[in-house]
């Protein structure tokens, strides 16, 4: 009788420390992940990846809302006495992760690091960094060379995030790796391709998460991470697949969250080496490619077959008044012919682990075969693929841009001579006439006009043919039917500070 009562109080010990684990369980948020960042320097990166880790960490002087909206982040109140003067008072008592204040100065150094980067200064080039200017304790001038229509929008862009100064002196070259800031979790560790793990920040001046750990699963495979999430193993997954769709919205476990988001996806043509520094291999390739179908089939309803680099979430797009391009075999042949593109020709598409880019290059490469040309299809993981972009290796790649910004950022990171070797330009196209559309976008203040500037671009870009358009991106996410406060934003970089579980009933 003693034996059996042992048995049966060891056994109820075990069911009280199981129920003990699965409420500890609820401290600790996992997403899976697609891929892995590079870099954990705000001002040296290339990739949304990256971007997701950095907008756990840092926060920046504005921000955006889920819908798009201008919000105050770091800053308390912004004033704008004219067109080229900003005096921004920055909110008191914030402190970075490790209990440091965050100073003016702080602020200051972040914005001429940024100005001055080689990365993305091009789009903070307008702040006369000998002019940032502290005011007092709390508040700072920043004076800027010429009129700027975009400089609120590049405040609340990642890469102007508020860093330490004192950090990244102290740290050097580990930087990048193990900075802290004033967001609301800490980095804890970062195994590179395999995982990013965050603390709460106890210092965070915002509402503390409701979460105490947050982990990024890096799990390429789409098919992998719905397994993950269906198994437990995560509790919540990105990009979903669009053949997975189904199998969340029929799990009693789990539920779907999706919307239309920034993203334009796109084939990019090398042009700076043959046979695509030819227009007529580029327009050859958009008579040839029967994107249609790949849409339809690759991506089987979700998202939008695009017209434009302008996402019609934005401002100013054209996308909605142009027709797709439709396929001409007959003007594709002609075109081959007079780029040189001869039968046998061998042509490289890169591509990173994302299996409907693969499924879109395999398609592509099926339809070429009608015109005698090899595709041959490179797969690297998402640093490596940034690596051999840089080093120009690629005829093609096939990627995607999300900006979350204005109007602007749609053509002056992917298109501006400025910016020509960085993502998404990494193929360095350049257009005089475009960077001149571009820079008077950027000076225009009156609607209208401004409107039509960027008409005239959108036309341009299509006539040049730098991209050739697979569609408009949506983001699909699978997650536990418990959690809470998880509000999509339209870019890939989502924010998870207000993410938790829903009270388990006892």
């Amino acid at each position: 009788m003693k034996k059996r009562l042992l048995i049966v109080v060891f056994g109820l010990i075990l069911f009280m420390t199981g129920c003990g684990n699965k409420e500890a369980d609820l401290s600790t948020f996992r997403v899976a992940v697609s891929a892995d960042g590079t870099s954990l320097d705000p001002i040296d990166y290339n990739d949304v990846f990256s971007e997701n880790i950095l907008k756990q960490i840092f926060d920046t002087l504005l921000d955006k809302a889920p819908n798009g909206d201008l919000v105050n982040g770091l800053a308390e109140s912004l004033e704008r006495p004219d067109n080229k003067t900003l005096v921004i008072k920055i909110r008191e008592g914030v402190k970075f992760s490790n209990g440091d204040p965050l100073t003016v100065e702080d602020v200051i150094f972040s914005l001429k690091r940024v100005a001055e980067c080689d990365q993305f200064g091009y789009i903070f080039k307008n702040i006369d960094t000998d002019n940032l200017r502290k005011i007092d304790d709390t508040t700072l001038e920043i004076k800027l060379k010429e009129p700027d229509a975009t400089i609120l929008e590049a405040l609340a862009h990642p890469a102007s995030s508020i860093i330490s100064q004192k950090d990244l002196e102290e740290k050097g070259e580990n930087f990048r790796e193990n900075p802290i800031g004033t967001g609301p979790f800490v980095l804890d560790k970062w195994t590179k391709l395999d995982s990013v793990t965050f603390k709460r920040n106890e210092n965070y001046w915002g509402d503390k998460p409701s979460i105490e750990n947050l982990v990024f699963k890096v799990i390429p495979e789409a098919s992998q991470r719905i397994i993950e999430l269906e198994s437990g193993g995560v509790d919540m997954a990105f990009q979903i697949a669009p053949n997975d769709i189904k199998k969340v919205e029929e799990n009693p476990d789990l539920k779907l969250d999706r919307k239309l988001d920034n993203s334009v996806h796109f084939v990019s043509f090398n042009t700076v080496k043959p046979p695509f520094d030819n227009i007529n291999a580029r327009l050859a390739m958009t008579k040839a490619i029967d994107m249609d179908t790949i849409f339809k089939t690759v991506y089987q309803g979700v998202g939008k077959r695009a017209t434009s680099n302008v996402n019609p979430n934005f401002k100013y797009s054209i996308a909605d008044s142009i027709e797709p391009t439709k396929v001409d075999k007959e003007e594709a042949k002609r075109l081959f012919a007079e780029a040189g593109m001869t039968e046998g020709t061998t042509i490289k598409i890169y591509v990173n682990d994302n299996q409907q880019r693969n499924d879109v290059a395999q398609m592509m490469k099926e339809q070429l075969t009608e015109y005698g040309i090899n595709l041959e299809i490179v797969k690297l993981e998402w640093g490596a693929l940034v690596e051999a972009l840089k080093n120009k290796e690629d005829d093609m790649f096939i990627m995607s841009w999300t900006p979350a910004e204005d109007t602007h950022y749609e053509f002056y990171q992917p298109f501006h001579s400025d910016g020509k070797g960085n993502g998404p330009n990494f193929n360095d196209f350049g257009n005089a006439a475009l960077d001149v559309l571009i820079d008077a976008g950027a000076r225009e203040f009156d609607d209208a006009k401004r409107g039509a500037i960027y008409k005239e671009a959108q036309e341009l870009v299509n006539k040049e043919l730098p991209w050739m358009y697979i569609c408009y991106g949506e983001t699909v996410v699978g997650m536990k039917k418990n959690v809470t406060g998880f509000d999509i934003a339209p870019t890939y970089a989502q924010k998870f500070g207000k993410v938790g579980f829903e009270a388990v009933e006892k």
